[in-house]
């Protein structure tokens, strides 16, 4: 496809955003519009992302999937096999998680409400937010399950002297930061610490390729490797709990992996933004 090449990061490019804008623009606020077109991956990503949660999240006990989330049933592929208490801790209240780069709120309706008490959302495009806010989650925000939606890149984001300053058990990023360039997705990631109560975590779930980088410049993304990522996680200062590919997706597309993460101290690593 020509749209996609191998090449360097972008850094520079005074477009990079505003480009991705204008191509989201353009897709529908539909499940379909957010899966590309492939509305049929909806469930197996909700289920594998559901499971993965499990070894790190207590679900409500009103939950319709509560039985999933009560036990793994997989050993974690990798990393750490030191047991965590799983969140919420006690004596902290509900839980809360924030979705990034929400769309109209899929993972919101289809995985994280059936894992957590509260969510709330962060959505760069102002249609998206719309059709959430007015449609899709009008039922969830009437209940107050679903709290702010803020429209907003990530790469502006900010937790520090906002409500949403230590608030989140976990901030979810599911297919977003490939719209990030390297030194705002690590700058995001540090941020985004600031957001987490104490034993959060950040789960993110994105598209691999085999190695380097493959820059997409219709939507203005890139998909990183697996080892690409990983050094961002350490530059973050972020250490890989857990890792496991989806399963389920038919062949032909990118592999897609969940990670697992949880701030290192700052007083143990302090890595460079590049």
């Amino acid at each position: 496809m020509e749209a996609c090449r191998s090449s360097s990061i972008p850094t520079e490019s005074p477009s990079w955003y505003t480009d991705a804008e204008k191509y989201w623009d353009r897709v529908p606020a539909t499940i379909n519009g957010m899966l590309g077109g492939l509305g049929q991956l909806a469930r197996p990503d909700a289920v594998s992302s559901l499971r993965f949660l499990s070894e790190y999240v207590n679900a409500p006990s009103t939950s319709s999937a509560s039985a999933i989330l009560s036990t793994s049933t997989e050993a974690p592929a990798s990393s750490s096999s030191a047991k965590r208490q799983k969140l919420p801790l006690p004596g902290s209240g509900p839980s809360h998680v924030l979705d990034c780069g929400a769309g109209i709120g899929r993972v919101t309706k289809q995985v994280l409400l059936k894992a957590f008490d509260h969510v709330d959302l962060v959505e760069n495009s102002s249609i998206f937010v719309k059709q959430a806010k007015e449609e899709y989650l009008q039922d969830e925000i009437a209940s107050g399950r679903v709290g702010e939606v803020r429209c907003c890149g990530l790469q502006n984001l900010q937790f520090e002297g906002t409500s949403w300053e230590g608030r989140f058990d976990v901030i979810w990023c599911q297919w977003v930061l490939g719209h990030l360039t390297d030194a705002d997705l690590i700058a995001f990631f540090r941020r985004c610490v600031t957001g987490l109560r104490p034993g959060g975590l950040i789960f993110v779930k994105e598209n691999n390729t085999k190695i380097g980088v493959v820059i997409d410049d219709e939507d203005s993304s890139m998909t990183r490797s697996d080892l690409v990522l990983k050094e961002i996680f350490k530059k973050s200062g972020l250490k890989l709990l857990r890792e496991e590919l989806q399963k389920g997706f038919p062949s032909g597309l990118f592999a897609v992996k969940m990670y697992a993460l949880e701030p290192i101290p700052q007083e143990v690593t302090e890595a460079p933004l590049a």
